[in-house]
């Protein structure tokens, strides 16, 4: 096999910067950067733009001839083509690669056991209340709602363990 599709699991996310900008995210493991601590994302130059990786993908990556492909309205990144930059020996580079992945899923598995962890579920109070109303309705605004409300992790999951 001379190439592989890699799949972002953050498609969904973009993170905004101190100093006003917004970056993609690209991440093969991780389905939200709260997962991992910030010092484990960096920037990535993907082709003509800097995109926010975790540590993991970044080292897959790296290894590669990369190929980003993106979703035409949004220009969200939906996968990358990775094409080994040294091809004599295929089937090892292939296995390698694919006990790296292993071995990273596996210890995200095992931070994500709620026997380590101790709690039933980790769940974070969302810090941001939007300011939205609708003046046509007589119900509760938007703000008040998304105030009220709490984003939880992503429990492990048999497709996580594949």
């Amino acid at each position: 096999m001379d190439n592989y599709l890699l799949t972002n699991r953050c498609t969904r996310t973009r993170v905004k910067t101190s100093d006003n900008h917004t970056l993609k995210v690209f991440s093969v493991f991780y389905q939200h950067p709260a997962l991992l601590e910030p010092d484990d994302w960096k920037l990535f130059d993907a082709e003509s733009e800097q995109v926010l990786m975790d540590k993991d993908t970044i080292y897959l990556l790296n290894k590669h001839v990369c190929e980003f492909g993106y979703q035409p309205k949004t220009g969200t990144i939906l996968t990358c083509k990775i094409t080994p930059i040294d091809k004599t020996d295929l089937d090892k580079h292939w296995d390698e690669m694919l006990q790296f992945c292993l071995e990273v899923k596996k210890d995200f598995a095992q931070f994500c056991d709620e026997e380590t962890l101790g709690l039933d579920k980790l769940s974070l109070k969302s810090d941001q209340s939007l300011d939205c109303s609708d003046s046509t309705s007589n119900g509760p605004t938007l703000g008040s709602i998304l105030e009220e409300t709490t984003q939880t992790l992503p429990s492990k999951s048999d497709e996580d363990l594949d």
